[in-house]
Formats: structure tokens, sequence, C-alpha cells
């Protein structure tokens, strides 16, 4: 694995903020969190949010940047960071589904601390000079494939699903990660690359000779939303008006879920996590504007009834802001039930398990099914 430690800010004193509430935020010197690499979305907001801690809390935040989904969420897992700022690998991770199908993984404790759910979007990003106008134009092209990254895999699988497409339906050609699929576009080794809008790589593309342009999922194509959602089921219809290419006044259908997302596990200390979340809060004008989307951290945009459960200390903040409902505090049981079904039904399975690689994913994937069924849970993936 590539690890690489950035500072982001300078290391400052424990720092005391005025109050937010009837509590004063007290954060430790030091906050560690892994994040997407350089030039990506999750990257750029690290900075600006390192910078703002820096300054009006004086904590450091010492991002350690990974270019795929399992350099992101082991230093989370071995306990050499305490966050991850990451994307939906970290749902993938709480379910113990495609990488996290292993014998060295299974199903996660994760739990969300804030989401970032902005104006921007996720779709399909082509170069111009392609000649592609829809989804179904994929067919035959180029299409950049990250590998060891289900994050990105899944999207573009149910991206093309949209189109009633396959990988078997495109010439898949493989990158080491994200970033990198996004730069194959622009050396002209593929055509298009599953992305959010945000990502700086593709400013880049806009700007150089080949051109940007993205392609639409509009919602009122039920039946190929059906397909898109039966692959990814934490995405939803989203008018993206952020992003290189795109008119703000003229919004395109694209879709959205939440990204970055700050997660955690569970034995995670709430106190500290309350005041995270409630630093983030208090300084928040600070930093919104600082990188393409940061101002996707709001606590009013929070997605309080999602697919991921919520650290006990989010829910803290929550409450005090008074945005918890009875409603939320039962999606959050039922999602904690899940947790305790996968992870109950892992302690079982490990335990004279298959040992080849596949043959292991497939016996777990299988055994997770007729657990979550059985508990009366939905099953996403098989």
């Amino acid at each position: 694995m590539n690890f690489r430690w950035t500072s982001v800010a300078a290391v400052g004193c424990l720092a005391m903020a005025a109050p937010v509430g009837a509590q004063n935020i007290e954060l430790p010197d030091i906050i560690t969190w892994s994040a997407y690499d350089t030039g990506s979305a999750g990257h750029a907001h690290s900075i600006a949010i390192g910078n703002m801690m820096r300054n009006r809390f004086g904590t450091t935040i010492r991002v350690l940047p990974g270019r795929n989904d399992v350099s992101r969420m082991t230093p989370l897992k071995n306990g050499t960071v305490d966050y991850c700022l990451c994307g939906i690998a970290s749902y993938f991770a709480g379910e113990g589904v495609f990488l996290f199908a292993a014998p060295e993984w299974g199903p996660q404790p994760i739990r969300a601390v804030i989401q970032a759910v902005g104006d921007y979007g996720l779709g399909v990003v082509v170069a111009a000079d392609a000649g592609i106008e829809t989804i179904t134009d994929l067919k035959g092209k180029r299409v950049g494939r990250a590998t060891s990254s289900p994050a990105i895999d899944v999207n573009m699988e149910g991206l093309l699903a949209f189109a009633d497409l396959t990988w078997d339906d495109v010439e898949a050609v493989e990158f080491s990660g994200y970033v990198n699929s996004l730069k194959g576009i622009l050396e002209d080794r593929v055509d298009a690359a599953f992305a959010l809008t945000t990502t700086t790589v593709n400013y880049q593309i806009e700007s150089s000779p080949r051109g940007i342009k993205w392609l639409e999922t509009p919602a009122e194509d039920t039946e190929a939303w059906a397909r898109y959602t039966k692959i990814t089921p934490y995405v939803t219809p989203h008018m993206v008006s952020v992003g290189p290419g795109i008119d703000p006044k003229a919004p395109l259908p694209m879709a959205q879920y939440p990204y970055p997302i700050l997660v955690t596990e569970a034995d995670q200390d709430a106190t500290e996590v309350r005041n995270i979340v409630a630093a983030l809060d208090a300084g928040f004008d600070e930093f919104k504007d600082a990188a393409p989307g940061a101002n996707a951290y709001a606590i009013d945009r929070q997605i309080l009834s999602w697919v991921m459960p919520w650290s006990d200390g989010s829910v803290a903040y929550f409450k005090e802001k008074g945005m918890w409902t009875p409603e939320h505090q039962e999606n959050q049981d039922k999602l904690l039930d899940r947790q305790r079904v996968l992870s109950e039904e892992w302690s079982g399975f490990v335990e004279g398990a298959p040992e080849g690689e596949e043959e292991f994913a497939a016996a777990w994937m299988k055994a997770r099914a007729e657990a979550l069924e059985a508990a009366g849970h939905e099953v996403y993936f098989r």
C-alpha cells in the first residue's frame, strides 16, 4: 500500500472555542484521518477543513491519502487513524461486501460522523470529442475501471445498468485508482469514466483539447432508475448544478449520494465525535467556499435517515440542534440491528469457512444474505 502523511495544518494547543448550546467545543491537539488521494475532492475538502480547524481551534488535521478503498479503510481498521473521510466504500465495509468479503475484513462497525451533501453530483464523465451523447452510446467505447476500488466499479456498473449495459458491453481499461481513471481521459486512454462532478481533475479535462461532457440519468426514466438502484441502492436522482461543463442556470439530471462521508468506528469516543461535528458546524462559514463542494457539510444538509448508522456523538449533536426525530431514531435502530445481524453471522461463519479467496467470498455472500433475510432486512448485494 502506498501511504504518505500530509500535515494539513500546524500543530496547535488543546482547543476551546465559544459555546455551542451549553457546552464548549474541546478538541485534541491532533485529529487523524485517511482520505482520497491528492487531486480528489475529498483531499481538497480535508485541506479546507484543516485550515479552519487550525485557525479557529488550534487543532491539526493530519491526512493520510490512500489511492484505493483498502488503503483508505485499513488505517481506520488498524487504529492508525481515528476517522476516514471516505466515499461509499465505507458503506461497503459496514456491509462486508466486495473487497470486504474477505477473511481479514468482514462487516465493520462503521458509523457516520458527518456527510457532504452538495449541489454536485455523480455520473459518467466523457471526453467531448468522443461522440458520446447518452449512456447507451458507451457500448463498445473505452471506459475507465479502477482496480481494487469497488466504490468506483459498482457506481460505473450501476450507471451502465441505467442503459441496460454491463462491463461486457464496453472496453474496460484498468487503472490503479479513481483519479488515475479520470486522468486516462486526459491521456486519451479512455473515453469515459465514473466521476464526482467536482473532482479537480475534471477541470483539467474541461480545459484540455478533448473537452468535457456529462451523461444524463433523468429521474423520469423510472425503468432505467430501477435497474440503476438495484446495483447501487444508495443513489438518488439529483439536479446537478456544480462542476466543470455544467451551467448552474441549467442543472443536469444526474445522481447523488453523500460524498465524502467522515466515518469512524462504533467505539470512538462519542464526546470527541460530538465536538468535531459541533466544530464543523461552528466553523462552517470559514471553510465552505475554500474548496469546490465544501459547502456540502452544512448541518442542515445531512441525510439523517440513510443507509449507514450514525455515531452516538453525531446523534447527540443533532439532538442538541433539534434535528433528530423519532423517525430518524427508528431508521438508526434498524441500521444498528442490521450491523448486529451481520456481525453475529460473521462471527459464526469465519471458523470453518472455505479457504480459497473466491470460495470464501461466495460462501460469505450466501450466508449474509440468508441471515439478513431471516432478520427481515433487505439484501442489496448477492
